[in-house]
């Protein structure tokens, strides 16, 4: 199974035509010149599965919107209508979140189109809340964004694919969002928490593994948690690191620095608090030093280094940038396996 490419630590994407029809298209090529998109021949086949997205934050085009949608799938579980969303990461293969399947080993899938797919679960990892999925036939795989980071401020989209009465297609419910953080855990979770996209929009009904988007249709991240306006989403390099080795190994290898940290109040970093004197970092770093670099990606806190180091194999080397009081180190070290 292939997934696509990262840096090191981000490893392990006939209808009747009638009124309604000559309506979509006209809407798409005004939505096309309008966002300065190449518009293409206006067919069925490249008109989008739902509607184009149109929010108070950004604008996708037909095309852009219609790819999103058929990477994004609506699971159902016995006895739940709707548990759910997912994304399709690999080949066959959705990533969604154990919220979304409330425990079941099998669920029903809903593709953007209408079609009714089955869903197995493949093997789930506990510590990040991430579930895989196997389909019993392949969908459009997502695009994603495995290696830009997000800024405070960005705008972003969430979309859920909601079903509607009968054996039509799902509705896609798109809405706006703000980004508010970046790589540190949700408001009052446990410490040992991931890193996590916190963004503020619209206050709607979520769905847990519902997916925040770019505004060029790239996926950000599947939601975990909510809290009013504000929901966090799991960033796919964290997601996508965990679908792989769960789908090669039925489980998430930890590397291991050999260190305790802690979030820097009021900064980006993480403080060191301790180091394994046999650790893999013995030699490199020390009490007070501060990593704000891993691989040349920013540590934003303590979180954001646990969920770096969460998909790196141990044996991997790993370049660390910290800040000893007003120095710069920086190292090489490979990681070891997690106690």
């Amino acid at each position: 199974m292939v997934f696509a490419a990262a840096p090191s630590w981000r490893r392990s994407a006939v209808l009747a035509v009638g009124t309604a029809a000559l309506v979509a298209i006209v809407a798409g090529a005004l939505l096309l010149a309008k966002t300065g998109s190449s518009p293409r021949t206006a067919t069925l086949d490249t008109m989008p599965v739902g509607t184009a997205a149109v929010t108070p934050c950004c604008r996708l085009s037909p095309v852009l919107t219609r790819d999103a949608e058929q990477a994004v799938v609506s699971i159902e579980t016995a006895g739940s209508r709707t548990a759910g969303c997912g994304v399709v990461v690999a080949d066959g293969l959705v990533a969604t979140t154990e919220a979304a399947l409330g425990g079941s080993r099998t669920a029903r899938i809903v593709a953007a189109t209408g079609r009714l797919l089955q869903g197995q679960v493949l093997a789930t990892d506990h510590d990040s809340g991430v579930v895989l999925l196997r389909l019993s036939a392949p969908l459009p795989v997502a695009k994603m964004d495995i290696g830009d980071r997000l800024g405070s401020g960005a705008p972003a989209l969430a979309v859920a694919m909601r079903p509607v009465s009968g054996r039509r297609p799902p509705r896609a419910i798109w809405t706006s969002a703000t980004v508010v953080a970046v790589g540190k855990p949700p408001p009052g979770a446990p410490p040992t928490s991931m890193a996590q996209i916190t963004v503020r929009g619209a206050s709607v009904p979520v769905m847990p593994g519902e997916p925040l988007l770019d505004r060029r249709g790239r996926v950000l991240g599947i939601l975990d948690a909510a809290n009013g306006t504000e929901r966090s989403f799991l960033p796919m390099p964290l997601v996508v690191g965990v679908s792989s080795d769960l789908e090669t190994m039925g489980k998430v290898r930890h590397g291991w620095l050999g260190v305790t940290d802690t979030t820097i109040e009021g900064g980006t970093g993480a403080e060191i608090l301790w180091v394994d004197p046999h650790g893999a970092a013995a030699r490199a770093l020390r009490p007070g030093d501060v990593i704000v670099r891993v691989d040349g990606w920013r540590v934003h806190s303590a979180a954001d280094l646990r969920s770096m180091l969460y998909v790196m194999a141990p044996g991997t080397h790993v370049s660390v940038e910290a800040m000893r009081a007003t120095h710069v180190i920086r190292a090489v070290v490979e990681l070891a396996p997690s106690p």
